[in-house]
């Protein structure tokens, strides 16, 4: 697995890294990564960077943010490859020209927790659109990172689509943000 992802990761870094005009080029010997903090603290930057450099001879700067200020980042033209968790953002991004392609590498999985007391009773629930609204309908406390992350931006997809309510309109004092 770890090779597929090593040609995926040269594939995005040099084709956007010479495709794109004023972005750093191979002579520049640099560039940036506007990246989500998850993907640096997987461990992937430390095991790939190095063997990429190597084979290249390109340094590769890392700024490990969350999604929605890794986008912004590169759409400015401050990052040359941008590497984040949420497609849809992802699919604009490079349909309104900000991207030249975008390649799935990883996935995650999202995990509803909450404290042993349970307040919502919802432990054990397997659909998390039911535990949601559980939740909601208590109201017990549900904590959002509320910060345009793409684990941020899948949340309010799920209260959205799965519960069937616009949480950023019918919030109320039980919804926090972290």
């Amino acid at each position: 697995m770890h090779s597929r992802l090593k040609s995926i990761f040269v594939l995005i870094a040099v084709g956007i890294a010479v495709s794109l005009p004023g972005h750093a080029v191979a002579q520049e010997k640099s560039i940036v990564v506007a990246s989500t903090t998850s993907t640096e603290d997987s461990g992937l930057f430390a095991h790939l960077l190095p063997l990429f450099t190597m084979k290249t001879g390109i340094a590769v700067k890392v700024l490990a943010v969350g999604t929605g200020q890794a986008l912004d980042i590169t759409r400015r033209g401050d990052a040359d490859v941008v590497f984040v968790h949420a497609k849809s953002a992802e699919q604009t991004f490079v349909a309104e020209g900000h991207g030249v392609k975008r390649y799935p590498v990883m996935y995650n999985d999202f995990v509803l927790i909450g404290p042993k007391s349970d307040p919502a009773g919802i432990k054990g629930m397997r659909d998390v659109a039911k535990a949601l609204k559980a939740i909601k309908d208590k109201p017990a406390t549900f904590i959002s990172r509320g910060d345009n992350s793409g684990t941020h931006r899948f949340e309010l997809m799920l209260w959205n689509k799965d519960v069937g309510i616009n949480i950023q309109e019918q919030n109320g004092s039980w919804y926090k943000f972290a």
